[in-house]
């Protein structure tokens, strides 16, 4: 009996020291603001709840100890306003050119990156062609030409051709691919990311051209916050891919891991989407 209730004792205080270790920051410290911006090809869909990324914070609020406010936006110019006012500490974006501009045009500083990276696909009902060359004159539906894949479509195209195309636009990645299926457009232009991808098959739609590598969900900070809360969250971001816990933040971001490089890989995107 005494055994037992040594046990349940010892239990106690366990889960009573686990949950101080949740708990263990300064709840009236200053909250970070951290800002996730999807910027998705079908924008009519209702915003995720904030719940869905409850351990992303808990997991933030322990690395840096001090809260977490979490503020999503589909909305870019939302997103880059925000950053120009200096009104968030951290920005998550799969709209990676946002996140190149806040590098070099606002002084904001970088934490990490998401993996895999994300390139646009060029889709059509041809044979695969070795570069873009063979697209001249044709008409191309793609995205948005202000979004992040709308740039990235156009200057892939303009290395290649140049404005030897017709450009339609469109709202949704499924648009696109039904504008190919239904020869509207002889060639569409989607990023690998698009859940659309995956009916190509079944319509008998190809990809004729993969596009280069672009960065996968950026993180970025705000000029205001400490270099101790950027390392922490470098650090925290990067061990994700090492536990089941981790695993379930990356889903929820919809990456399979970060990493603290590509700093690089995204200034250099900044300046080759802004070519002319």
């Amino acid at each position: 009996m005494k055994r037992t209730l040594v046990t349940i004792l010892y239990a106690c205080v366990v889960i009573t020291l686990a949950a101080l270790t949740t708990l263990s920051f300064d709840i009236n410290a200053a909250p970070l603001k951290l800002v996730i911006h999807e910027e998705s090809g079908a924008e009519g869909d209702p915003l995720p709840p904030t719940s869905k990324y409850n351990a992303l914070k808990r997991s933030l609020e322990t690395a840096i100890g001090r809260p977490v406010d979490i503020a999503l936006t589909r909305d870019r110019q939302r997103v880059y306003d925000w950053m120009e006012h200096n009104q968030g500490d951290v920005f998550m974006t799969n709209a990676a050119d946002l996140a190149a501009k806040a590098l070099t045009g606002l002084g904001y500083n970088f934490i990490a990156s998401g993996r895999p990276d994300v390139n646009v696909l060029f889709i059509g009902k041809g044979a695969p062609v070795e570069n873009l060359k063979a697209l001249s004159g044709s008409a191309v539906s793609m995205p948005r030409a202000e979004s992040m894949y709308g740039q990235v479509c156009a200057a892939e195209l303009r290395d290649f051709i140049g404005r030897q195309y017709t450009g339609r636009f469109n709202t949704e990645y499924s648009a696109v691919v039904y504008a190919v299926e239904n020869n509207l457009s002889a060639v569409g232009c989607i990023p690998s990311i698009a859940k659309a991808r995956e009916t190509l098959a079944a319509k008998g739609i190809k990809v004729l051209y993969e596009g280069r590598p672009q960065p996968a969900m950026p993180v970025v900070a705000g000029l205001g916050l400490p270099a101790a809360d950027r390392t922490a969250i470098a650090k925290v971001l990067s061990s994700y891919d090492e536990s089941p816990a981790g695993e379930i933040i990356l889903k929820s971001l919809g990456v399979t891991g970060f990493t603290e490089g590509g700093e690089i890989r995204l200034r250099a995107l900044n300046a080759w989407l802004k070519a002319k």
